[in-house]
């Protein structure tokens, strides 16, 4: 979404530049199968951060952007992990009376590199766009806080994870998707036996303002 699209500018009257602050959420989907797992709650994040435009044509329609950003992230499920003898155990808890809602967060940081497509001008403010490109993100520790029984901290995941993402939109309203490459949790193994990879597919909004 974009809020007060202003550009910057340089005397060439065709050249300006889309440094913008961006703000975002997305809602995260669970793109691994696990036996008997789901969902509760919302899983997401939040964002915000800045892109730097460098311009690629001279009439500014087509440019590269850097950024740095920073996310907070919320996975709700009934995965539980637990730490036993010094080791973090996951279990899939499954019950018909009680729903398990067992929130795992952590927060990254995040450098997006994108190549960024745009109808607009040096005075036009509404436009579509198509921004698609690469992150690289930096993790810290995972918290796990059950439905029952106590915080546990998880040290053993990926801290450095990446991701695609394209945000399309048209004036305000921007939509954003975005893959996981890698997942934060890799190679792990619930108490059943069964394989447990944790990465999303993230569908939600971004909204961009200078």
């Amino acid at each position: 979404m974009s809020l007060g699209l202003y550009s910057q500018y340089t005397p060439d009257s065709k050249f300006y530049r889309e440094d913008q602050f961006f703000i975002g959420s997305t809602y995260f989907i669970q793109t691994e199968k696990i036996d008997e797992f789901k969902q509760n709650g919302f899983s997401g994040n939040f964002q915000v951060g800045f892109i730097r435009d460098l311009p690629l044509n001279k009439n500014s329609t087509k440019a590269l952007g850097i950024g740095f950003g920073y996310e907070r992230n919320y996975f709700t499920s009934n995965i539980q992990p637990a730490e036993q003898n010094e080791r973090i155990d996951y279990r899939i808890i499954v019950s018909r009376f009680l729903e398990s809602k067992n929130k795992i967060t952590f927060s990254s940081i995040s450098l997006p590199i994108e190549y960024r497509w745009r109808k607009s001008s040096i005075d036009k403010y509404k436009f579509w766009r198509i921004y698609s490109g690469f992150k690289i993100k930096k993790n810290f520790s995972l918290k796990s806080n059950p439905s029952y029984g106590s915080d546990t901290v998880i040290k053993d995941f990926n801290d450095w994870t990446s991701s695609i993402y394209i945000n399309a939109g048209y004036n305000t309203w921007n939509i954003s998707l975005e893959y996981d490459l890698n997942p934060i949790i890799e190679d792990k193994k619930t108490i059943n036996g069964d394989n447990l990879n944790i990465s999303f597919l993230r569908l939600g909004l971004i909204f961009y303002f200078l």
